[in-house]
């Protein structure tokens, strides 16, 4: 793949992409770091790597080296402040790039770089590739910490608590950071919140700051339910919203000797073994099959409204043209007298038709045909009309209203003149002439066939007369004298 130049545009999206994942970062690093970490440096989850990991996936080289470089500069500095040792921040930060490496990679390859995360099948696989790599990037911190710093933790139980710390961390925040960068580099407006969704969101997050506030309530269960409704009203995107402000404040108070899970462990060890990630790893657990499954039946439910729109289509018209095939035309026709609705028929025949298959073969016809349909429902459409292929190389049409014979005779003239003007079709320019036989709807004493009859003799008129013209059918004449021909050359 060749290098391809970035349009400003694009340049302008992306830098401000780029900035707004670095301040993701930071406000997300000073929220869980301070806000969500126990007096030992220790969180449930750790959600600012998924800046850097949507900086891989969806911005150009230099602008995902420069979100992961500051990132690590503003991560070394976070730490600093926090109960890190110098040693244990810097490796903390060097081991997020990593993790962020890591899964970069196998994100974009099994489930793709600007693509929606909250998909089944996707998050399945974007649940595993985020515990692998924490897993990986865990086992390296945890080995460099034992035999390097010295660190008087049990490993087993600090590798596992590192592992769902980073993995919960990119599972709740990369899907909302992704929606949002991907609709910024495509210039999308962001979709206006649901009424419905924000409340149930309000609503989680107050049930967590009393349940985990009033450390004696099973209040902590009811944000259950209140997810589940959520998972049968609203999109994926807004689930993970929810149980994202969820961990944080489920975290900060637990964190803080707060809740039921501080008071299992109230110096704060059991939390850092684990007590509080298998609550927020089942609240996936409870409200995204929910979600998927009302998904994935509103999705089938969109596919079967839509075979059924195509089908009735198949059905109604022309599959060369896209005109009203002939059926659709005479139970159009029809409707019509029945509800004694005025209107006009005309009957188009293109002129020497066969002539352009004999020339230039079948497949040109056909496109002329298309080219030919197209120009004409182009025309009748301006009156509030429709038209069929109502066999071969003949069209019909009806146009409602009021026409007197003068006001026919205009329709048609200039129905004449437009048809006349050249068409572009299978690569050449050739003007078709085509004739035109029209006849008024101005009762229903008469039937569809009697229609269809007088139309088909102003036709056969405007054919005898030498074609490249139009007949209109005099209403007061029945068999005889002929109709009126009005022919143009």
């Amino acid at each position: 793949m060749g290098w391809r130049p970035c349009r400003p545009a694009e340049s302008k999206r992306g830098i401000k992409s780029a900035v707004l994942l670095v301040a993701a970062f930071g406000v997300s690093a000073l929220t869980t770091r301070f806000l969500c970490s126990d007096e030992f440096g220790y969180s449930s989850f750790w959600p600012a790597n998924a800046a850097m990991l949507v900086a891989l996936l969806t911005l150009r080289a230099r602008l995902s080296v420069f979100v992961v470089v500051a990132c690590l500069l503003l991560n070394f500095f976070i730490n600093k402040l926090s109960a890190l040792s110098p040693p244990e921040s810097l490796l903390a930060c060097i081991l997020n790039v990593i993790l962020v490496l890591l899964a970069a990679p196998f994100t974009r390859r099994f489930c793709g770089a600007l693509t929606d995360l909250t998909r089944p099948h996707r998050f399945v696989a974007f649940t595993i590739i985020a515990m692998l790599s924490a897993a990986t990037e865990a086992g390296i911190g945890v080995l460099i910490e034992t035999v390097f710093l010295n660190d008087p933790g049990t490993p087993f139980a600090e590798w596992l608590q590192w592992v769902l710390c980073d993995a919960l961390g990119l599972m709740l925040a990369t899907p909302a950071a992704l929606h949002l960068v991907r609709s910024s580099l495509r210039a999308r407006p962001y979709p206006d919140p649901d009424g419905k969704a924000v409340t149930l969101l309000m609503l989680c997050i107050l049930l967590t700051i009393l349940s985990f506030s009033w450390s004696r309530s099973p209040l902590f269960l009811f944000v259950y339910p209140v997810l589940a409704m959520l998972g049968f009203h609203a999109r994926p995107i807004w689930i993970l919203i929810s149980i994202f402000f969820v961990s944080i404040f489920a975290s900060a108070l637990t964190a803080h000797g707060f809740g039921p899970i501080a008071q299992l462990s109230p110096d704060g060890h059991l939390m850092r073994e684990d007590m509080l990630q298998p609550y927020l790893f089942s609240l996936f657990l409870v409200v995204l099959p929910i979600n998927n499954a009302i998904g994935e039946r509103r999705r089938y439910t969109r596919r079967l409204l839509l075979m059924k729109v195509n089908l009735e289509h198949v059905a109604t018209h022309d599959m060369l043209t896209s005109a009203m095939n002939r059926q659709m035309f005479e139970t159009a026709l029809r409707s019509m007298i029945r509800n004694a609705t005025p209107g006009a028929v005309l009957f188009i025949d293109i002129d020497d038709f066969k002539g352009i298959n004999d020339s230039l073969g079948h497949q040109a016809g056909d496109d002329f045909l298309r080219v030919f349909s197209a120009r004409l429902i182009e025309l009748i459409k301006g009156f509030q009309g429709c038209v069929a292929r109502y066999g071969g190389d003949e069209f019909a049409a009806i146009i409602p209203g009021t026409f007197s014979y003068e006001k026919l005779d205009l329709l048609c003239a200039s129905l004449s003149d437009s048809l006349r003007e050249p068409y572009l079709f299978f690569g050449i320019e050739r003007s078709v002439t085509a004739s035109i036989g029209a006849a008024t709807i101005e009762s229903n004493s008469i039937n569809a066939d009697d229609i269809m009859r007088r139309v088909d003799i102003a036709l056969y008129m405007t054919k005898a007369s030498g074609r490249n013209g139009y007949s209109l059918f005099n209403d007061h004449v029945v068999e005889a004298p002929p109709p009126r021909v009005s022919t143009w050359r």
